[in-house]
């Protein structure tokens, strides 16, 4: 996810901050963790599995073809927009709610942006508020009373305890301002022969290390204390970016990962936050070869579906990485790029750009003409709706 809504040229720095070339190891990802600390994180209580309550199916069917596509639509935020330019095109357009972009270092400017949305409630449905908040170089709310959360590096030099601790006193502090929702933890485990030339993960401090049983300990805890919390955690990149070399925000080469396959070891660390009740899952605008060769995985319903769905059994809300400015979806037009993303099996599609709110309204509205568009239309709206129920903010 980028903090800009466009795309850099020639850009060499992720997100929009700086960042130090470090020679990568796995003892600085991973230092030397208490490893009775980690037994002991089991001591928290297990969430209930997630299940669709009927409400919310029954509320995404009273809404209209358009109000459901809105519905599974997130639009991106920078501290320059207007309050009253976002709040009129969520109500105006019933959108699923904002994530927000860029570096918001101005508190009043982020109460009164939060505030006029948390105002909003189209067909008394209120909007999801999310952000990036992954720590270190990812964290777009730097206002004071909002402690700066390490880096997944720096976390994972602790024990998952004290990881679980610190991500809850974060946690409260983003949900006291009015933020639901987390775009993290990233679970993806960074492939050992590539190091900082893996550019989306390792260079820049985002990983938990190269172990995929460790990686989920770690992210089972920021699930954790997220939960603590009441905020919305949305484990990231399915089915893993740690393989690949580029940064799919930045470029469209480079993005294959030619090893991860439907069954990989790898994916364990996923696993592991989805049973500590991770609520959403962000998916990988990168290719996997031995998965689903040739599509992207934002596009695969052998990753979304076939996977998610069917292999691990999940319920929860299904997110895509950003398609608005990501560089490697640039070959799809805009609207269809939420379209096919709904059709593959996905429920939340995020843009960086509110502009493409319209144009992805009728591509998914488009859909919705055939009896099989309509269902899942339905049932991607529904899941939205699901996890809105579940955090007071639709009855």
């Amino acid at each position: 996810m980028r903090l800009s809504r466009f795309p850099a040229q020639g850009a060499t720095v992720h997100h929009g901050y700086g960042i130090t070339d470090s020679f990568w190891h796995l003892d600085v990802i991973l230092g030397k963790p208490d490893v009775g600390s980690i037994s002991r994180l089991n001591g928290y209580s297990r969430p209930t599995p997630i299940r669709m309550n009927p409400r919310a199916v029954e509320i995404a069917k009273k809404l209209s073809p358009e109000q459901r596509a809105g519905q599974c639509i997130l639009v991106g935020v920078v501290p320059s927009d207007s309050p009253e330019y976002i709040t009129n095109l969520i109500d105006t357009q019933c959108l699923a709610g904002i994530f927000l972009l860029g570096h918001w270092t101005s508190r009043s400017k982020l109460e009164a942006m939060l505030s006029a949305v948390n105002h909003v409630s189209p067909q008394g449905i209120k909007p999801i508020v999310a952000t990036d908040h992954e720590g270190g170089e990812i964290q777009n709310i730097r206002v004071p009373g909002v402690d700066h959360l390490p880096s997944q590096e720096a976390l994972a030099r602790m024990s998952p305890a004290k990881v679980q601790a610190v991500v809850t006193t974060g946690a409260r502090q983003l949900a006291k301002l009015g933020v639901h929702m987390v775009f993290s933890p990233v679970a993806g485990v960074i492939d050992p022969r590539l190091g900082v030339r893996n550019k989306p993960i390792a260079k820049h401090h985002r990983g938990f290390g190269t172990d995929p049983h460790l990686c989920g300990q770690y992210s089972a805890a920021v699930v954790a204390g997220h939960r603590k919390a009441g905020i919305i955690s949305t484990t990231k990149h399915f089915p893993g970016i740690g393989r690949i070399t580029e940064d799919t925000d930045f470029k469209s080469a480079g993005i294959t990962d030619d090893k991860t396959t439907r069954h990989d070891r790898y994916l364990e660390s996923f696993r592991m936050a989805f049973d500590a009740g991770s609520e959403a899952v962000m998916i990988a605008s990168a290719y996997y070869s031995k998965i689903d060769p040739g599509t992207l995985g934002l596009f695969s319903s052998k990753i979304m579906t076939d996977m998610l769905r069917g292999d691990f059994g999940y319920q929860g809300l299904i997110v895509s990485d950003d398609l608005g400015s990501s560089v490697s979806v640039f070959s799809v037009d805009g609207g269809h790029r939420a379209s096919k993303f709904v059709s593959a099996g996905g429920d939340l599609a995020i843009t960086a750009d509110p502009l493409l709110a319209g144009p992805m309204i009728r591509a998914l509205t488009s859909t919705a003409t055939s009896a099989s568009g309509k269902k899942r239309l339905v049932d991607a709206a529904s899941h939205v709706i699901n996890v809105k129920l579940a955090h007071s903010l639709t009855k």
